[in-house]
């Protein structure tokens, strides 16, 4: 049973709001409170899977609400859900709410994202990743220029050219966007040569998450890896199954959420290595010698996966939402309840391909990528028989387009 806290500015939108919602057979319980501290308090009584709350009203700031809820109980999910549309208000709710609804809002929609929210954050904060996590030597710190580009962008104010001062701080940086942006991916009929086109081309989230991508990575490479591992060899299998996956979606805006989502889904594998390489050693072995994907073994060693640890670390960065079920779920789609193929799938789909190239993936071989999909749930979202084309579609690693 799925615990909500209902949170409003009066007593008589409580009420309205808990009949609309009362229609559902939604497997939760909710309860109803006006206001932050009775919000606060009935939290610190008995906490809930998810708080709902309004963003605005006489008295009463849904922002400080959820920033709280994020620092005291972060495991909660942290939903919007106003009728007040400004989109200076809503730019501040971003870093602290997990997803932002506007009313008049579909109660069957509510449910459906509320059911994902969970089924994140169980996952997140099962028992065998919290015990990892507090194995690790350590997890790499949010870096300096990601903080002001975040702030930056939440802020409401930004700009092309002020996010490019930001990024231009850092020469490396610059160079390294430069090139994801003029990779074949992004399909430009002309070569961007300065980071302020760069962000006005692709627009201020891709250029968010292609940096913490790329910062991710370089913040992994300071730290010593084991024998046998290849940071970058993580890197370019992380580069071209973004590329697969973004092809695989029709739609742009997700197309390249999946290609920063392909580029960060093994992050939490680079994780493992450096931080816990003896006890990653032994998963490597026992995946070696059992004949198991990386992340069975993995599950054996350390009651979880990369996945997890990845998605956790993206959590603490603040990226996406979209992001974070994607790298959490890369490995089992259909436990995210997708209804449709969307970015996880993409992700789940391209990693198959990818890694089924070196055991002779072609068009008329797919059973080294099917080995590693989850065929059940490929067949229910309809794309089972475009695999086949997609694999063919392949002319190489980087062929996909925006």
């Amino acid at each position: 049973m799925i615990k909500v806290l209902l949170v409003e500015v009066s007593a008589a939108a409580g009420q309205q709001l808990l009949q609309r919602l009362s229609v559902l057979d939604a497997g939760w319980s909710m309860r109803c409170v006006v206001g932050e501290a009775a919000a606060l308090a009935a939290l610190a009584a008995a906490p809930a899977d998810v708080v709902i709350t309004e963003l605005t009203g006489p008295g009463f700031d849904g922002v400080a609400l959820l920033r709280q809820v994020r620092d005291r109980w972060p495991a909660t999910a942290r939903f919007v859900l106003s009728a007040n549309t400004s989109t200076q208000l809503l730019m501040k709710a971003l870093p602290v709410a997990h997803q932002i609804l506007c009313r008049p809002f579909d109660p069957a929609h509510l449910q459906r994202v509320v059911f994902r929210a969970c089924a994140l954050s169980s996952r997140l904060y099962s028992n065998g990743v919290q015990a990892a996590l507090g194995s690790l030597r350590s997890l790499p710190a949010v870096p300096r220029l990601y903080q002001l580009l975040s702030q930056e962008l939440d802020s409401g104010r930004a700009t092309p050219k002020s996010v490019a001062t930001i990024i231009e701080q850092d020469m490396s940086m610059t160079a390294r966007l430069l090139q994801l942006v003029n990779s074949a991916f992004f399909g430009l009929s002309r070569r961007i040569t300065n980071i302020r086109e760069a962000v006005t081309y692709l627009g201020f989230e891709p250029i968010r998450n292609l940096v913490a991508s790329s910062e991710m990575f370089r913040a992994m490479s300071k730290l010593a890896a084991p024998s046998g591992f290849s940071l970058d060899a993580v890197q370019q299998h992380s580069q071209r199954v973004g590329s697969i996956a973004a092809g695989l979606l029709a739609d742009r805006e997700l197309s390249r959420t999946a290609y920063c989502a392909g580029m960060l889904h093994d992050i939490g594998r680079v994780v493992l290595a450096v931080s816990m390489p003896e006890a990653f050693a032994r998963a490597s072995e026992l995946a070696s010698r059992q004949n198991l994907a990386l992340h069975d073994a993995e599950q054996q060693v350390f009651a979880c996966t990369h996945a997890e640890i990845g998605a956790h670390l993206l959590v603490m960065w603040g990226l996406p939402q979209a992001l974070i079920e994607a790298v959490a779920f890369h490995h089992s789609p259909a436990a995210l309840g997708e209804s449709q193929f969307g970015i996880a799938g993409a992700i789940h789909v391209a990693d198959a391909i990818e890694h089924g190239r070196s055991a002779g993936l072609t068009a008329g071989r797919l059973e080294p990528a099917l080995a590693r999909i989850d065929l059940d749930w490929f067949q229910r979202s309809g794309e089972f028989p475009s695999l086949a084309g997609w694999v063919a579609g392949l002319d190489s690693p980087d062929s996909a387009a925006a």
